[in-house]
């Protein structure tokens, strides 16, 4: 037997070995997530599926999870592959068709382990029966990602149900301090655009919303489109100009939502102003003169100290043009993956390469912590900061291209734009801030496989990236 046919007979042998292990090795959670991530809904459904048989408690939460956001997205796949068929029932309600659809409902819930139905009123559409959230709640009844998976719901919802806002009420009245805040207020601008909305139940709960959004939000264009009522019994118009027909009245302090606005000021006695369209809190709707309005006051924050760091770290000082002083380069012979970049007054340390790159810098152990970085990723995936504490568990943010990973929590995010990512632990679990917005709570700490050791560890890649950081404070 030649050497040569030894070894092919041997690179075979190799190559078929990789191919069982793929095909028999058990698929993990991060598995499941890429191919949420590239719209494989059905296939991260099945690892999901096989991984909850085996999951321990709280890896379970986790999975059950993206279970939850797999499926959402299979059924919004569903929807559009049947669009054609729902407006037609919209518009007849085909009893034939509506059978076909159930029927083939049916086949896709055997294929697959589901549980969907077909919904016709108000209006046509696929939606699971429950059973998955259900069990979710049930199991997890306090979970930190139930917020995250009713905000998708209540997307969906939202759009199939055109004459009501009630979904938007109902997730507010749930989570009174939500996270999704500006983004509840957008979808509830865009349902009060129709005129078949009712608010009038909704009053305080809307006065509600929008003035802790104004107090939160006051730098945002939406800001500028919520008022308050600043006269006495003030009338509302069907059209912009005092000949318009009265339709209602304002009372002083009510809130309104401007739908619009008239193409020029006018002049009206000693003011001169817009007419704006309005709807109020309590569902009267027409045009009103700017005079009689004025932007919700917001409130005063009181002064706060300027909280004092254990480590502020902004890179004024460098041995070396690759070695910030006072740190470590994490992966010995790529020193040269660090650079630093003079932006203003500032040093701005940055990693930029192929393979592996990171620095560290040795602390003691943190059991309570509290840390901010600011920094953007470039290319890649780029774990931005990471802290290992008491115990070796680590809190962790890693940036990848449109989002980014805490502790094993996935959160769909613009890493490329330059943010502040602050993590706050509250015992054995931490709170996720982005630019001061709390965006994720009840996140564990985690033991990661390559942070190990106590201490600070930044812009750590192994496959190759780049990211940069202006600073890091951690106390």
């Amino acid at each position: 037997m030649s050497k040569k046919f030894i070894a092919l007979l041997i690179v075979v042998i190799a190559i078929a070995g990789f191919v069982i292990y793929r095909a028999f090795s058990p698929a993990k959670v991060d598995t499941a997530i890429s191919y949420i991530d590239d719209g494989r809904y059905a296939k991260a459904l099945r690892v999901l599926d096989s991984l909850s048989k085996t999951a321990h408690y709280e890896e379970g939460e986790r999975i059950y999870y993206y279970r939850l956001k797999a499926l959402l997205g299979f059924i919004n796949e569903l929807n559009s592959d049947y669009e054609e068929e729902r407006e037609t029932i919209d518009k007849s309600k085909d009893n034939k068709l509506i059978d076909k659809l159930k029927r083939d409902i049916e086949k896709i819930n055997k294929k697959e382990g589901l549980d969907c139905i077909l919904v016709t009123e108000p209006k046509c559409y696929i939606f699971t029966a429950g059973k998955p959230y259900d069990e979710f709640i049930a199991l997890y009844p306090g979970s930190r990602y139930r917020e995250s998976i009713d905000f998708e719901i209540l997307q969906f919802m939202i759009g199939v149900h055109v004459n009501t806002i009630d979904p938007i009420i109902e997730f507010y009245k749930r989570y009174p301090e939500t996270t999704y805040l500006s983004s509840l207020v957008n979808i509830l601008f865009k349902a009060l655009a129709s005129p078949s909305i009712t608010v009038k139940e909704h009053t305080e709960t809307l006065s509600s919303m929008l003035e802790k959004f104004c107090n939160k939000y006051s730098s945002s264009a939406q800001y500028y489109r919520i008022f308050r009522c600043k006269g006495e019994n003030v009338n509302l118009r069907d059209s912009s100009g005092t000949f318009g027909q009265i339709t209602g009245k304002l009372d002083k302090g009510e809130i309104v939502v401007q739908l619009e606005r008239s193409m020029d000021s006018v002049q009206i006695g000693d003011v001169r102003d817009y007419w704006y369209r309005v709807v109020s809190v309590s569902g009267s709707r027409g045009w009103v003169f700017g005079k009689y309005l004025e932007q919700v006051p917001v409130k005063q924050a009181q002064a706060v100290e300027e909280e004092k760091f254990t480590i502020d770290e902004r890179f004024a000082t460098w041995i070396d043009s690759n070695t910030p002083e006072g740190w470590q380069h994490y992966f010995h012979g790529y020193e040269s993956a660090i650079s630093f970049v003079k932006s203003s007054n500032q040093n701005i340390v940055k990693v930029n390469t192929q393979d592996k790159g990171g620095l560290y810098k040795k602390t003691g152990s943190f059991q309570n912590i509290t840390c901010k970085v600011k920094g953007r990723l470039i290319r890649g995936n780029v774990i931005l900061l990471g802290v290992v504490g008491y115990g070796g568990y680590a809190y962790v943010i890693t940036l990848m291209p449109k989002s980014l990973d805490a502790c094993g929590y996935h959160i769909p995010y613009d890493t490329s734009l330059w943010h502040e990512y602050e993590m706050r632990s509250e015992g054995k679990i931490f709170s996720l801030y982005i630019d001061g917005e709390l965006v994720a709570r009840k996140i564990s700490p985690v033991k990661h496989p390559l942070l190990t050791s106590a201490g600070i560890f930044i812009l750590v890649c192994q496959d190759g990236g780049s990211a940069e950081i202006e600073y890091v404070k951690v106390k």
